[in-house]
């Protein structure tokens, strides 16, 4: 799930959570099926590299970022030379710089750009890690080691292994920019180019929100569910489109229902997270004992996200 755009203090927002390393089967699968409870449960007490990892993210996904942080450091601490681990770290540090203070911010900011230039150091080849510095380059100033010339030469790298990615970093330097044409027109390159054409078609729909055409949003994104081979996490992307632009909310709930229900879950779209945004379409929809059971859901599966607690305290 990729947001391609904000302002510095939520700059984090962006980074996608896709990559799975190598670990314990059955406790990545309760990572990519949402199950954080149990997942906290069976890697509380393992002091390994990789089970310190997939806690941070188990924590991640909740946006517990000091909790995420100091697990991920401890990762890192343990096996410095693994790129996932510092990509994981620099996620953690960022999403936490998106809360806190200014001069907090700005501390967490340099250390996420550091854990970013070590992961593509270490594996010149990551493609996530390099699209992700990009995504700082892009958004954080000079004085913090932003710059539009540094992602463009991260689009270049990228370009060796993954053109479809590439054209997506060249739209997000554009509209930085201010160049939205050209930014359109890097998008269609990136759907042009990609094996899988929806999830630059849903980035296309992020664009045009962004920018305030929600007819296109409302397009774009039937576009792209009307492909063939789209992948599970593309209606999780699709319902947070139409959620987000205020379009559409029976199809939104459709879409979450069949991502639900797909067996496809992935841990960039965990499960509990599908169900507290089906929770705050049906309060938008004024379906008050709806999104009651879907935040309930979401906590049955993450007790510690405070998202859904809070929602669920606000209906009751």
């Amino acid at each position: 799930m990729k947001l391609l755009y904000s302002k510095f203090a939520v700059l984090f927002l962006l980074l996608a959570v896709t990559t799975i390393a190598a670990a314990d089967p059955a406790t990545v699968q309760l990572l990519s099926r949402g199950r954080m409870n149990e997942a906290i449960s069976a890697l509380s007490n393992r002091g390994d590299a990789e089970s310190l990892n997939l806690l941070s993210r188990a924590y991640y996904a909740m946006e517990r970022w000091d909790d995420a942080v100091r697990w991920g450091e401890r990762a890192t601490a343990e096996r410095p030379q693994d790129a996932s681990y510092h990509l994981w770290l620099a996620r953690a540090y960022g999403r936490k710089a998106g809360d806190s203070s200014p001069l907090a911010a700005a501390g967490l900011a340099r250390k996420a750009k550091n854990e970013f230039e070590r992961a593509v150091q270490l594996d010149p080849a990551n493609v996530e890690a390099r699209s992700d510095l990009s995504k700082y380059y892009v958004q954080a100033p000079a004085v913090m080691g932003g710059g539009l010339d540094k992602a463009r030469d991260q689009a270049a790298q990228v370009n060796k292994y993954d053109a479809a990615e590439a054209h997506s970093i060249l739209a997000q330097v554009a509209a930085k920019a201010k160049r939205y044409d050209e930014a359109e027109s890097q998008f269609r390159s990136a759907i042009k180019e990609a094996r899988n054409p929806a999830t630059y078609w849903l980035q296309l729909a992020d664009f045009y929100r962004l920018r305030g055409r929600f007819d296109d949003v409302q397009k774009t994104v039937l576009t792209a569910m009307a492909l063939p081979g789209r992948a599970a996490e593309n209606y999780f992307d699709a319902a947070n489109e139409l959620y987000l632009s205020g379009r559409d909310f029976p199809d939104a709930t459709q879409y979450l229902q069949k991502y639900l229900d797909s067996g496809g879950l992935v841990e960039d779209a965990p499960a509990f997270r599908a169900h507290y945004l089906l929770g705050q379409i049906y309060e938008k929809m004024g379906r008050g004992a709806d999104a009651t059971s879907e935040y309930e859901a979401s906590l049955a599966l993450a007790s510690g996200f405070d998202r859904a607690r809070k929602a669920l305290d606000r209906l009751q």
